[in-house]
């Protein structure tokens, strides 16, 4: 047994010299990596010269290029796009758009770049081919209606381009006025250029006393300026006093899910043929009956572009200057206060909260105010 347990032991002896062989140490571990890491540089910039020298010519750029993609053009010049056909994005989808132009009309093309993040009412230079237009550039915009990109908060995602007006749509009841978005909504216009148009819709479900109550809210945007509609789809209530504001311009709907945009896309523009739905039972919000945003062109010259309803309308940083800007109302008070950087929130003798409380000013305005400061999107 002696023998044997002896025996064993030179055999595991001799395992381990000969696994050892095969080890490294750690700074052999770490040269290793290096190497690599240097053979693997090389490669990528061998393919990079390579792609750099023949880039001219097609036989070997077909060959280089993956099967179905194509690499991205570099920017046409100021003098070549000066010579393209033009286009309106009249929708977005994966990959192509489509696009309003002389004399098609109508017609789907495909991007070139999809860093382009073309928006429906984007005008654009594109090429004719023998299959699709292709899309080569973008022209520059003059408005946008514009919210942070979920996927990026550092980054907008343009819902609207080029638009004359943005009808911020709200319903009077079911699902109830929240004036928090329409300050959002005035704040992005604000940025983006456009000009604002207030349609409240579905007055008809209001009594006496409801009217009365919305006659309140409304009092601050009136004061402001901003225009204001009362109407009712369902009703036909104020449906020719929106078609006189928008007639000839290019105009976007946006608000609330359930607020009716869509049922006053149809009252002047029958034809349009949306879907339409009721919001929802158990909690009283909207449905969602648009799920992208399609530009029309009407008979009198009108363009309209109707969003997917939103929840709530997040903001890029706002700077002081803007809030005070869009809040008027509250800066005509602001003077009175004892600090000239008062935040209208918890400061002694703040002449904007004693206004609230003197019922010279809407609480619900001053509410938007400290909940914009706060950076609140909600």
């Amino acid at each position: 047994m002696a023998g044997s347990s002896e025996e064993d032991r030179r055999k595991q002896v001799a395992r381990f010299k000969k696994q050892s062989k095969h080890w490294l140490t750690r700074e052999q571990e770490l040269q290793q990596q290096q190497q690599a890491k240097a053979r693997k540089a090389g490669r990528i910039k061998q393919r990079h010269d390579d792609w750099s020298a023949d880039d001219d010519d097609p036989a070997v750029f077909e060959k280089i290029a993956r099967p179905g993609r194509e690499r991205p053009r570099p920017a046409l010049s100021p003098a070549a796009i000066e010579g393209l056909p033009r286009g309106t994005v009249t929708a977005v989808h994966a990959g192509r758009v489509e696009i309003d132009f002389a004399p098609a009309r109508l017609a789907s093309a495909m991007v070139n770049d999809p860093e382009q993040r073309l928006a429906v009412g984007d005008e654009v230079a594109f090429e004719v081919t023998d299959g699709p237009p292709r899309i080569v550039a973008r022209l520059p915009r003059r408005s946008v209606l514009a919210r942070p990109d979920p996927g990026n908060e550092h980054r907008e995602l343009v819902l609207a381009a080029n638009v004359d007006l943005v009808v911020i749509v709200v319903a009077a009841a079911d699902p109830p006025l929240r004036p928090g978005l329409i300050d959002r909504f005035l704040l992005a216009l604000q940025r983006g250029g456009a000009a604002p148009l207030l349609c409240v819709n579905k007055v008809d479900l209001l009594d006496d006393a409801g009217r009365a109550r919305l006659a309140l809210m409304l009092q601050p945007y009136e004061e402001l300026a901003v225009p204001v509609i009362r109407c009712s789809a369902s009703a036909g209530l104020g449906i020719d006093e929106l078609q006189a504001r928008l007639r000839g311009r290019t105009c976007v709907f946006a608000g609330h899910s359930g607020v009716g945009k869509s049922s006053l896309l149809n009252a002047i523009d029958p034809a349009g043929g949306r879907a339409t739905g009721a919001v929802r039972d158990f909690d009283g919000k909207g449905r969602h009956t648009t799920t992208a945003a399609m530009m029309r062109q009407l008979s009198d010259g009108t363009r309209v572009i109707d969003t997917p309803g939103i929840r709530a309308l997040g903001l890029q940083e706002l700077t002081r200057d803007e809030l005070q800007a869009a809040f008027a109302d509250l800066q005509a008070f602001a003077g009175g206060c004892r600090f000239a950087d008062c935040s209208h929130a918890h400061e002694p003798d703040c002449a904007v909260r004693a206004a609230v409380a003197a019922g010279r000013l809407s609480a619900a305005r001053h509410g938007s105010w400290l909940r914009l400061q706060a950076g609140d999107d909600g």
